[in-house]
């Protein structure tokens, strides 16, 4: 059993976390304008559609075992006996459901799939829904093994990039990548579960006995239909554009929600990396607990404004980088992205850190069934005229109404504090309108897409963290703090 929690140091988690996020976001950052310029719109399009119907499976397949079982051994990982028992049920389970998953995919595939480009991806996607059997990784990270999960990743996508790089050349090259994509999660989540096995030591025998699933599937259950609400928002956006105006929208749709998940990705990295921690402080110290998150929801807010309030100034720039230009059509939705991503920050806390460590996934499930299907009713009013900006805001306007919701609730019935209305927001927000003149005033001497990008994110970030700094900033400080430590080792 590895060493105790405490003795953990929480700084080389955030910081191990960061750096594998980092890296997941710097590969994206290399290989997607590589990949969508050279498959183009209509095969990124069609890809991206396939993935969306295997989105639907992929997810009923996982049920909410990575969360579940993250919360649970996080909390129980002082006895090693009921950790084991945790483990073989919920791997148990998800062998059956993933198994079950994608029968129900093939015969979907045959039936429903008539696009012959489609139907071959998605037959090839197939292989995602066997990996899933063995995805552990929620073992991985309740021990905090993030050194490892960051080493394996860095190794296991470097290869892939170079096979991508030696092997996709030209629009015929599609099923070639997503062969990769494919290849690529299976290798990674079987080195996570051969990993897991070396902490949670059970044999074949051991592994499938003594089950008692009787006790997991009311908590999975809703954890699936918690997680299942979610295909009611971007996946159905995607489903709705694909439907009524071609698989080419979807590409325009996707290039700016892949850009805002690699950047919220990055900056999260300190929400999922202190999650196992805050679960023990629930349980045992609920001082630091209220601490703690007010910490986080602070840090994230000094990132996550400034970011949101950079992205959608320099759309335009992010846009032809990834794509080119042939994908300026995705432009406006990009700026809704990029100001939708100040509200997944807030989201990710809400969420995770407070009503899903309270054990509270039925409200969740209450309040993005009912969101999730006010965006569904949104994007059916507006199908006539869907566009992949429309599609967004009425996800978007949706999500706001769940925020709300769930500040109400936490705040009534919780009594945790979350520290979104502060002082300290307001000041974030404006240093960070600073970047509109900054912006323009560059724009206005006629920078090319690449030199505008590069001298207005530079300039931008000095002069937000220059005021910070200026004013002795909390946030700053501590981010100075960690810099040195990381340095120093």
């Amino acid at each position: 059993m590895p060493v105790s929690l405490m003795a953990k140091s929480l700084v080389h988690n955030v910081v191990a976390k960061g750096v594998l996020n980092l890296f997941n976001t710097l590969l994206p950052l290399i290989v997607t304008p590589y990949i969508y310029r050279i498959l183009g719109p209509q095969n990124m399009g069609d890809i991206e559609y396939a993935l969306t119907f295997f989105s639907y499976f992929g997810m009923l397949g996982m049920l909410g075992i990575y969360q579940y079982g993250l919360r649970e051994i996080s909390a129980n990982r002082m006895n090693p006996t009921k950790v084991q028992d945790i483990y073989k049920n919920l791997f148990s389970i998800g062998l059956v459901s993933n198994t079950a998953c994608l029968g129900l995919y093939l015969l979907f595939i045959t039936l429903v799939i008539e696009n012959p480009a489609i139907k071959t991806v998605s037959y090839i996607l197939c292989g995602n829904l066997i990996s899933q059997i063995f995805y552990v990784e929620w073992v991985n990270e309740a021990f905090e093994e993030f050194r490892f999960i960051t080493l394996k990743t860095i190794i296991i996508r470097t290869l892939s990039i170079i096979f991508i790089f030696t092997l996709i050349k030209s629009p015929d090259d599609a099923l070639i990548y997503v062969m990769i994509t494919v290849g690529v999660a299976i290798v990674n989540y079987l080195a996570s579960y051969f990993y897991a096995t070396k902490t949670i030591r059970l044999s074949f025998k051991e592994t499938f006995s003594g089950l008692n699933f009787k006790s997991y599937i009311v908590p999975l259950l809703m954890i699936l239909v918690l997680n299942n609400t979610g295909i009611l928002y971007t996946i159905a956006d995607r489903t709705f554009l694909g439907y009524a105006t071609g698989t080419e929208n979807v590409a325009f749709f996707t290039i700016g929600q892949k850009i805002v998940e690699l950047t919220k990705t990055l900056l999260l990295s300190i929400v999922f990396a202190t999650l196992p921690r805050l679960s023990l402080y629930l349980k045992e110290d609920k001082q630091l607990y209220q601490a703690g998150i007010l910490k986080i929801m602070r840090l994230v807010l000094a990132l996550i404004i400034p970011t949101g309030i950079g992205l959608f100034l320099l759309s335009e720039q992010i846009i032809w980088l990834f794509g080119g230009n042939e994908y300026y059509a995705a432009i406006p939705a990009m700026r809704v992205f990029a100001l939708r991503i100040i509200l997944l920050g807030v989201d990710s806390i809400l969420y995770s850190q407070i009503i899903f460590l309270h054990n509270k996934e039925k409200r969740l499930v209450l309040y993005n069934l009912t969101c999730g299907l006010l965006n569904v009713l949104l994007n059916w009013a507006f199908l006539s005229f869907l566009t992949p900006c429309i599609s967004i805001l009425c996800t978007l306007a949706s999500e706001i109404i769940f925020t709300t919701l769930c500040l109400l609730y936490i705040r009534k019935h919780l009594k945790v504090k979350v520290g979104i209305f502060q002082f300290s927001t307001l000041k974030y927000l404006l240093v960070s309108l600073l970047f509109v003149p900054i912006v323009f005033t560059f724009r206005s001497v006629g920078l090319s897409n690449l030199y505008m990008l590069v001298v207005s994110c530079s300039v931008c970030i000095l002069t937000y963290f220059l005021v910070l700094a200026i004013q002795k900033d909390t946030v700053y400080l501590e981010l100075k703090s960690y810099a040195f430590r990381i340095f120093n080792r």
